[in-house]
């Protein structure tokens, strides 16, 4: 691993568990290359607190830090003004008796020593399906926009503070047939959640085991697609350390071993043991093992998190760092369903459905798919000497590969 992705990872380390940064000092094109780093992961706020005080950064060039600084004040602010706005909100709708899930955003935020370092793009809740329709004309009356997506899912955009409201009424797309069958762990979802008080309102949200579960698939969903970044391992380390104690462990663990996710999960502890300053004593492991040594010494699991931490700094924030990993989602899923059609050329040659935004005439003339096909290839062409349609399949094999290594497909 490169010296600035540990350098990067020490500083979110110190970040996260107001600690002292230890990895050395940072010259200027490995300053530069954590900043990258930092955006990409949406983590830059946080790095920044770690790193202001250090010598390395006090040396570096006026320019820079002053970029740094407003970027990371800039971030912080819009935080707190989404935040805000996304309670208000929240009030009104439990006055309409709209009854609402909260999950991942705010909640996460909680968490953190500064929350609102802790950046998220949007809120997610979760609405009854009698209720789904109602919450429209109360956001869109508080002037939020409207915006459509498939299936039982919208979101509302608030032009004013950026704030982006995602609704549901499943936690995972039931038509998905990677992932729809999830939503079988989480039936009764209303009936098990509990409160969190935030700023004084008492929140809704999953009870705290179906909230540490939804983190692992939600990793493993995004991870079928581009990826995820090292914020969503911080999540679930931060989520353990916090609300340990509310934890069915051998529930947890049984749920994730009957779908094949525990080897991903415990990988994903391995990275937070050895990047994230996780504290070992507060998770209980399968068979009731309260060490993590001892677990990998029993040599029942699989435990090798190299490859899979190369691919999260690579990936960034939900796999977004590059086009080509945005891409190979189409080879990536098609594994997981276990389609016998050929994974390298669907990502060549998508379907309808994946285009039709990007090529609008599709939506009304889908027998026009190969047109598309073709105005893609020579996109992507234009845009670079060499074919990134086959680096997109290259990526793509590399990352059928981690799945077949975390035991998420055979």
């Amino acid at each position: 691993m490169e010296k600035f992705n540990l350098q990067f990872l020490d500083l979110l380390k110190s970040s996260l568990n107001n600690g002292t940064y230890e990895g050395g000092y940072i010259d200027s094109q490995d300053l530069k290359q954590i900043y990258r780093l930092s955006e990409i992961h949406h983590v830059l706020p946080m790095i920044y607190s770690a790193l202001y005080n250090q010598e390395c950064f006090k040396n570096a060039d006026e320019e820079f830090k002053r970029m740094f600084k407003q970027v990371a004040l800039r971030l912080v602010v819009s935080q707190i003004q989404r935040s805000n706005r996304f309670l208000e909100l929240y009030k009104i709708l439990q006055k309409e008796n709209i009854e609402t899930i909260v999950f991942k955003g705010i909640i996460f935020r909680n968490m953190y020593n500064n929350p609102d370092d802790r950046m998220s793009s949007d809120e997610d809740i979760l609405v009854k399906q009698e209720d789904y329709d109602r919450i429209k004309d109360i956001l869109c009356n508080e002037g939020l926009e409207f915006i459509e997506k498939e299936g039982n899912e919208c979101a509302y955009f608030c032009k004013k503070t950026g704030l982006c409201i995602e609704v549901s009424t499943s936690l995972f797309p039931v038509e998905s047939k990677a992932y729809g069958h999830l939503n079988k762990v989480f039936e009764n979802i209303f009936e098990n959640s509990i409160n969190i008080n935030i700023d004084g309102i008492d929140i809704k949200t999953l009870s705290h085991e179906q909230h540490l579960i939804y983190i692992v698939f939600h990793n493993m969903k995004h991870f079928l697609h581009g990826g995820f970044g090292i914020r969503q391992v911080a999540d679930f380390s931060k989520y353990i350390e916090t609300y340990n104690q509310f934890i069915n462990w051998e529930k947890f663990w049984s749920d994730l071993k009957d779908l094949n996710y525990d080897t991903f999960a415990l990988n994903l502890i391995e990275i937070s043991l050895k990047y994230l300053g996780f504290n070992n004593d507060k998770i209980t492991y399968p068979d009731n093992i309260t060490s993590f040594d001892e677990l990998k010494n029993s040599q029942k699991y699989y435990i090798n998190s190299e490859s899979l931490i190369n691919d999260i700094l690579d990936a960034g924030v939900f796999g977004a760092s590059t086009m080509d990993r945005k891409h190979t989602a189409l080879m990536t899923l098609d594994a997981v369903e276990d389609k016998k059609k050929s994974n390298r050329l669907k990502a060549v040659f998508p379907n309808v459905n994946y285009l039709k935004d990007n090529y609008t005439y599709l939506q009304k003339y889908p027998i026009l798919l190969p047109v598309a096909w073709g105005q893609r290839i020579l996109s992507y062409l234009k845009k670079n000497k060499t074919s990134s349609y086959i680096n997109t399949m290259e990526l793509g094999k590399q990352r059928i590969e981690l799945l077949k290594e975390y035991k998420i497909i055979k």
